[in-house]
């Protein structure tokens, strides 16, 4: 029997059980990377036991490769991307590392150790895609600078807003100056003014 099998109520613990050790292994990953991680940890984090997360995800590679795609689709949920203000996108993702730091160092040790799994993704790279495509069209209607190709164009973004690499591991840091020196850079890159709303007053959130 499937680990969702049974029914109405059997597929609801099932997704509760799997988002418990998603929650759990992003934890764990982010704190220490994919070598450093331990199955029997995440699986006392989400109250579960080792066979379940097996059987969900196949085996330690696979539970990170879910945990990354989980999360960085849950950025692409909060941060709505707008061709014709990328500063403020800019700004947006900044802000929302800033308030989750762990995700920052999750992606970091994706890069160490998991460098082809953000682009495996067949969801991640459908919303890249969806990203690329607006941005040829905002590039096509005069709104946005065609100096870059848009692919690359929204690589640069992407990266300045992640922060330079020698604090990038310590987002909660990040402070409102480089906030304002990367709306500056995104606007310089896309022939866009750099705007600018303040930056929001809650503080980091912790993973759960």
């Amino acid at each position: 029997m499937t680990p969702d099998a049974g029914g109405p109520r059997s597929t609801r613990d099932a997704a509760a059980t799997r988002r418990r050790i998603l929650d759990a292994a992003t934890a764990e990953f982010s704190a220490l990377g994919l070598s450093g991680a331990r199955i029997a940890r995440i699986a006392d984090g989400a109250g579960a036991n080792q066979r379940m997360i097996y059987a969900y995800f196949g085996n330690k590679d696979g539970l990170f490769d879910a945990v990354l795609e989980h999360n960085v689709l849950l950025v692409q949920d909060a941060v709505p991307f707008d061709a014709a203000d990328l500063p403020g996108y800019a700004r947006r993702v900044f802000d929302f590392y800033r308030a989750n730091p762990h995700l920052v160092r999750l992606e970091m040790w994706q890069t160490l150790e998991r460098s082809d799994s953000m682009r495996s993704s067949p969801l991640i790279r459908s919303a890249l895609a969806h990203k690329v495509a607006a941005l040829e069209q905002a590039q096509a209607a005069g709104l946005v600078s065609a100096v870059l190709p848009a692919a690359e164009l929204l690589d640069h973004i992407l990266t300045l807003a992640h922060g330079h690499p020698m604090n990038a591991g310590d987002a909660a840091s990040w402070t409102d100056g480089q906030r304002g020196a990367l709306a500056a850079g995104v606007a310089a890159l896309t022939g866009q003014p750099p705007g600018g709303a303040p930056p929001p007053a809650t503080g980091p959130r912790r993973p759960r």
